[in-house]
């Protein structure tokens, strides 16, 4: 196998780098648990503010406050 690495460019040891599939999958796990968070949260921010902060970020105001959640 050390033949294939090197023919690839990758030192004999170095590990193979993840495939996209599991870049993928591993994503996929961690938006599903950023969401299950945040569905945790009872709390919300009012759809009009979310809107005037995302527009304010999409300016390049990237120092915008973000609405508080209540």
């Amino acid at each position: 196998m050390g033949g294939i690495t090197r023919a690839i460019g990758y030192p004999p040891k170095m590990v193979q780098p993840v495939s996209i599939i599991e870049e993928d999958e591993a994503e996929a796990l961690a938006l599903a648990a950023a969401i299950a968070q945040s569905d945790a949260d009872p709390r919300t921010a009012p759809h009009d503010e979310v809107r005037a902060w995302l527009l304010r970020l999409a300016d390049g105001d990237f120092e915008a406050p973000s609405p508080e959640p209540r």
